[in-house]
């Protein structure tokens, strides 16, 4: 969890001031329903994975392609 609100954190600050990007808990609860949901149907994946999937799959397609790659660069460096 801290490193899912530092990622937030660090895009809200790295990432292009933009109208429709969103960081705080609305943000969070839908990552975390979207990863309820993800390990539901695939529970042997690790809660990692899931975690990381989710946001990825939640706020890439609302990102600028600049900021779709500084967000999974951020990615990269928070998840190893």
């Amino acid at each position: 969890s801290r490193k899912m609100v530092k990622l937030y954190k660090l895009s809200s600050e790295q990432l292009s001031q933009q109208d429709h990007y969103d960081f705080g808990m609305r943000a969070l609860k839908s990552v975390l329903v979207m990863a309820g949901a993800l390990k539901r149907t695939s529970p042997h994946l690790n809660e990692s994975v899931v975690l990381i999937r989710a946001m990825r799959d939640s706020n890439l397609p609302k990102f600028l392609s600049a900021d779709a790659a500084l967000f999974q660069a951020l990615i990269n460096d928070l998840f190893p």
